[in-house]
Parts: structure tokens; sequence; C-alpha cells
């Protein structure tokens, strides 16, 4: 019998192979990580939960202890039962992977769909001299190949098998030197931690404060209200922020200490982690979309986030991840560059071009969405804080110019290779697709958007949604039919019929005429039929 991709098969490629005899001490701690982090919101109940709720705290004491022995004892068993029963093999040209002992599973790996291969070494990893390979797949929200406990050779191995089925060269070791594109120092690692959002685990300190202020007796509580007054609340909300910047920093440097990004051949290498060392080959051909996000703190630093999708999900940190390759801190003159290492067949810059702006008219919906967010925003804070919630209204007047910097900063551009999208202020994404990985375009409109006369191109690729800022109805069908099939980006030029229209159709509202303006040599563009 012979492989799909040419050769004899060896007895050895044929033999089914399991894991390292260590697997099961190597995964015990990770999984029981993974299932308390899983549970923490029930376990949270079983630690700050009411005694009085029960006339017995005896017997609710013993319902917390059978608790936290049952996911013990699930624990061992899941770790038991996948390092007894998986098995793997290359074989027929296939990753084949087995395993399950009441639920038996079988799969069968296609090469070309696989999207990346990561290694990782959390702590364990590297004292018993083990690894663990993730093979992820187009389209899955889990991790199809998980082989958790491989020595480093047999996963090199492995590593070079499948790269070999699927026609690429055998992958370069990890000690050896590429195109060093990005190299993150320490100071670099703990900034992109500080200027990530901490509204979340403020909300969470806050609760979790309200949560011990309830429990206390009826004299302390009347005490405590005695005591706030706007200082210390202002006081307590600083230092819930405080901790919550300290822990995103701690976070960040836990997560991307030392990382580096490299390119090497026809794919890019990403290594970063501190107790958790992590090594991601992503191939230039799988890559789906590069997007950058530019928060306004991050953009004061002179920095950006670069993101690279391909159609693999996956989880990360217990939540789904799309982005394989991200990028925490690139300077601002050099995004341009890494993202077209990333994404060699978007041949503009989205920095220096001149994109579309959105329509006049999606500043009203900004200003309706906006004035009802702050409404609602208000309504909570009086709930949770009584007469001090009113504060929360001083914010709807900053909600004016925010909306207006948000529509001003918008944009969208289509090139004969690329869709490029441009949204937000304080929080700036800018996306750029290859035309030839889109996947679909829709035309979307919501009941304010028909009244508006407005529409929005949504771009699909493989894992992912691009909203193109809100336009013109009829303009957002003729981007419609230039993206549609039957627009090759190989014709004479491609794109450029909808970039004429949308200027011409800027200079009408500008100059309110009812013609659009002629140039000398320009002809007259051919009106978008709409159909409802």
């Amino acid at each position: 019998m012979s492989c799909r991709g040419g050769g004899a098969m060896t007895a050895s490629e044929a033999a089914w192979r399991r894991l390292h005899p260590a697997s099961l001490a190597v995964n015990l701690v990770p999984q029981a990580w993974r299932t308390l982090r899983a549970s923490w919101p029930l376990l949270l109940a079983l630690v700050i939960g009411g005694d009085g709720l029960s006339g017995d705290p005896l017997g609710l004491q013993l319902f917390d202890l059978f608790v936290v022995v049952f996911f013990l004892v699930l624990t061992l068993s899941r770790t038991a039962v996948h390092w007894a029963t998986l098995r793997y093999r290359v074989y027929d040209g296939r990753l084949e992977i087995r395993s399950g002992l009441l639920n038996r599973r079988a799969r069968a790996l296609d090469p070309s769909r696989i999207q990346n291969v990561s290694l990782e070494q959390n702590l364990f990893h590297r004292l018993s001299g083990l690894v663990e390979l993730r093979v992820e797949t187009a389209g899955d929200a889990s991790t199809e190949g998980l082989l958790s406990a491989l020595s480093v050779a047999e996963a090199r191995v492995l590593q070079r098998e499948l790269q070999e089925m699927v026609g690429r060269a055998e992958p370069t070791p990890s000690g050896d030197q590429g195109d060093l594109l990005v190299e993150m120092s320490a100071a670099e690692t703990l900034a992109y931690g500080l200027s990530r959002r901490s509204i979340g685990a403020v909300a969470v300190l806050t609760a979790v404060g309200m949560e011990l202020m309830a429990r206390l007796g009826p004299q302390h509580q009347r005490e405590l209200a005695w005591a706030l007054n706007p200082r210390v609340i202002g006081g307590a909300v600083l230092g819930a922020f405080a901790v919550s910047w300290a822990f995103s920093a701690l976070r960040a440097a836990w997560r991307h200490h030392g990382f580096r990004l490299q390119q090497l051949g026809d794919r890019l290498v990403t290594e970063e982690g501190l107790t958790t060392r992590r090594r991601v080959e992503i191939p230039l051909g799988k890559v789906q979309l590069v997007r950058a996000d530019e928060p306004f703190l991050r953009r004061r630093m002179g920095y950006g986030t670069l993101l690279i999708e391909t159609a693999a999900l996956g989880f990360a940190d217990g939540a789904a991840r799309q982005a394989e390759g991200v990028v925490p801190m690139v300077g601002r003159d050099e995004l341009p560059g890494i993202a077209r290492r990333a994404a060699p067949a978007i041949a503009v810059d989205p920095w220096t071009a001149e994109l579309l702006p959105a329509h006049p008219r999606a500043l009203y919906r900004l200003l309706v969405a906006r004035f009802i967010r702050g409404l609602i925003l208000t309504a909570v804070c009086v709930v949770l804080a009584g007469k001090w919630g009113l504060a929360a209204l001083a914010m709807l007047p900053i909600s004016v110019p925010i909306a207006w910097l948000d529509w001003r900063k918008q944009g969208w551009l289509i090139t004969p290779q690329a869709v490029i999208s441009r949204r937000g202020y304080l929080t700036r994404r800018t996306w750029m697709v290859a035309r030839d990985k889109l996947q679909s375009v829709h035309v979307v409109q919501s009941p304010m958007m028909r009244w508006h006369g407005l529409g929005r191109v949504v771009v699909r690729v493989a894992g992912s949604d691009v909203h193109l800022p809100d336009i013109g109805v009829a303009e957002a069908h003729g981007v419609l039919e230039e993206l549609s099939p039957e627009g090759s980006p190989g014709q004479a030029v491609p794109g450029q019929a909808v970039l004429d229209q949308a200027v011409l159709d800027q200079a009408v509202l500008d100059q309110g005429v009812t013609e659009s303006p002629q140039s000398p040599g320009v002809p007259e563009p051919t009106p978008v039929e709409h159909h409802t």
C-alpha cells in the first residue's frame, strides 16, 4: 500500500502510536485547572453562598464537599481515559486519531484542511521533556488533533510528516534563526497588559464587594453606609481599576513573555510564554484575514496589535479564539510591513491610502445608539448605587463627540486585491481581507437603516465576518455586484466603478446638486438597480 502523497508506506507509519507513559502525571494538574476554570461560578457560589439559606449548615458543608470530590474524580477519570485509549498514526496520507472508552471516536484529518500546527510546553512538560502537539483544522471550534504528551523528537517527526503530506518543506527547528520580524521586550509586554480593557474585571470586583457587604450584619451595614461618601467610593473604584490593571499586566507577562515573530520560508512562526511556552507555525497560504487593533491608550504609546486569522477556530484561556497569530505590540510605523508579510496578496497600505467615508446619515444612527446605551447604563447604576447612579448621566454629553469621532474615523476601500474596513475611535480596528479568500458577500439592513436608506456590506471568510461602514443602499448593492464571483479581480480595472461611484456620490452630497458632476474623460457611471 502507498501513501496518497507518494512513496511506499513503512511499518512504523502504519502502526498505531500512543502517548508517552508520563502523560497521565503530566496532564493531571492542567486538566484539573481547566476543570476548575470552567466551573468557577459554581465554586464561587459555594464559597460565598449564604449559610442562612439552609437550616442545616452541616448538611450544606457536606454537599459542598461532595461537589469538590466529584470534580476531582471527574478530572482523574478523564485524564486516565485519555492516556489509556488515545492512539494515532499517519496512514494513507492522513492523520488518524482514535480515543474514548465508552464513547469511542475515530478521526481522520485531511492535510489539506490543516490550518496550523502548534507545540506547547507547560512547566510539567518541560520537567518531563515532553511537548503537546495541536493540529487545528478549518471551521472547527475545537482542536481536532490534540496529542497532549509526546517526546520532543516524536512531535518533530509527526510535524514533518504532516507537512510532507501537503508538499511543504521540513519545519525549521526552534533553535534555527529565520527572518526575525518582531521581538517584544518585558516593558512592551507589561504595557500591552496595562492598555487592555479593565471594565470587566472591575465589574467582577464590584459584584464580589457588594456580595460581601450583603453578608455583613445589619449594624455593620448601617456603619458602612454611614462611612460611604463620594471620596470613599471614588477611592474604591480607583483601587478596583488598579487591581484590574495589575492583574492584566501580570497575565500579559505570563502569556506573552519572550514573544518572537519570525518568517521561515512560506510560514510565520510565533513563540511566547513564561511557564507554558507555545510555538505556532502558520502557513501564509492559510491566512484568511489580518486585523489591526489600535486602542486609544496603545495608540498614544505609538503601538498597535496585529491579529492573524486562519480558518481554524479553537479555544485559548477558556474563550473562543479566532486569531491564531496575535502580535501584541507592534510599532505603528511597522504595522503595514508586518501586515504585508502576513498577507502578501494585500498590496494596499490602509494607514496611508485614502479610505472612502461612511454615509453622513450613519452618524444619526450612532448618536441614537450611544444615547440609548447611556440611558441603560444609568438605569443599571441607579439600581446598584441608588441616587449616586445618576452621575452616569454625565456620560451622555460626552457620547456625542465620541460618536462623531467614531463616525469620522470609519472608512472602507475595495481594491483589485483586497477589501479594507476601518471602524472605531477609542478602539480602532482595521480589517484587511484578500479578495481571493472571500467566501460570501451580503448586504444587511436593519429597520432604522432602511428608514435612512442605508445598507451595510458584510464579507465573510472562513471563520469571520467583516462589516464595512454604513453606506447608501444603492452603493452597497454596487459593492455586492463588484465582489460577486462574476467580478473577477483579474479584469483590467476591477473595483474602479465602485470607487468612482462612491466619489461622485460624496461630491453630490457635498455640493448639494442633483446630477453627478462630470470630469473630462470620466464616463457617466451606470446606475445600479436596487431590488427590495
